[in-house]
């Protein structure tokens, strides 16, 4: 037999042979947690499904159907750590958001029910004083039916102190608008906090003047970072930046649409920090969108037998603080904002 004719022979027996392609990997169970602990607030919840994939239908198919994405079935608790010893345990209630004034915004996935996991018990933060005290909150997930098992473990951060601009809701904010004048924003940092957002919340009224009965109030939010990592994770350090007032009324002119027939007034501020925990940080990093040629990004998750993000959050809020006489007198009359009719 020639070469030739070898040649022909192998290619003819291989399209013989079964083509058939199976993408599906054989179906393993798998749950996907998301849940950020937070110390400051009444009530918690956590997001608990379950991944799927139908080798025989399209998982497009599946989408709408609650029962591919909850196992309503599943045992869930928290054990509470202080300093490595176990001092507490914690049973999560089954709870359908939508009904707890969460609702479950609509697109591809079912949106009613949407099951949560609701925490009442406080959460203890992590503190450096008096005494180092630092609380472990390891969650575990147990399908009874299956014997499938994860979990995964947080340290809760720890409260910031707000030093400036608002160290408390009764001394006004003033924020000026000429070059070289500044916002100072002062903290004393959390323990167990990675990094921090800020923002300030600018409440406004706006006043229909053809119909003074047409009246609503509303917000502006000014971001004065993101991500501005920690000294530590031992906490307490100080911190003190200075940011140009300017910039406020800079976004505030762009933001705002000039409206002859709307008089404006500005009613308070909101000061907030966002501590974001070490394995939030890091998930908040590697999600973060790829600008560059290499597009793939690696995926991040601290769910043992799992996937997902289970970590810690502690939002600190100097909740109506009230603008000073000044302030309010630049909103009138500066280059940025007098067109905006405050």
């Amino acid at each position: 037999m020639s070469k030739l004719c070898k040649l022909l022979f192998v290619i003819l027996a291989f399209s013989s042979c079964k083509n058939d392609i199976d993408i599906a990997a054989p179906w393993k169970e798998t749950v996907v947690i998301y849940g950020l602990l937070d110390p400051a607030a009444k009530v918690n919840y956590l997001r608990i499904q379950k991944a799927y994939l139908d080798p025989k239908e399209s998982a497009y198919s599946f989408t709408k159907v609650n029962d591919s994405i909850y196992n309503a079935d599943l045992k869930i608790k928290l054990f509470v750590r202080q300093n490595g010893n176990v001092v507490d345990t914690i049973f999560p209630t089954l709870v359908d958001g939508n009904m707890e004034g969460l609702k479950k915004d609509s697109g591809l996935f079912s949106n009613a029910p949407n099951y949560l996991y609701k925490i009442t018990d406080p959460i203890l933060d992590s503190r450096l004083s008096p005494n180092p005290e630092d609380y472990e909150y390891e969650l575990i997930v147990t399908n009874p039916k299956t014997g499938f098992s994860c979990g995964s473990k947080t340290f809760t951060t720890g409260r910031l102190e707000v030093l400036a601009p608002a160290s408390n809701n009764s001394s006004p904010i003033n924020i000026k608008d000429k070059p070289n004048t500044y916002v100072i924003v002062g903290y004393s940092e959390g323990r167990k906090v990675k990094a921090y957002d800020m923002i300030i919340r600018f409440w406004y009224s706006e006043t229909s003047i053809s119909n003074p009965s047409k009246s609503d109030t509303l917000a502006f939010d000014w971001v004065l970072f993101r991500n501005r990592q920690t000294t530590s994770m031992v906490g307490y350090e100080k911190k003190f930046y200075s940011i140009p007032g300017n910039i406020f009324y800079e976004i505030l002119q762009a933001t705002i649409l000039p409206d002859k027939d709307i008089k404006r007034k500005g009613l308070y501020c909101d000061v907030e920090y966002y501590g974001a925990g070490e394995d939030l940080y890091t998930f908040i990093q590697v999600n973060v969108p790829s600008i560059g040629i290499v597009q793939k990004k690696p995926e991040y998750t601290n769910v043992n037998n799992g996937l997902g993000i289970f970590s810690s959050r502690y939002i600190t809020a100097v909740s109506q603080v009230p603008i000073s006489a000044e302030m309010n007198g630049i909103l009138k009359t500066s280059e940025y904002t007098k067109g905006l009719n405050f």
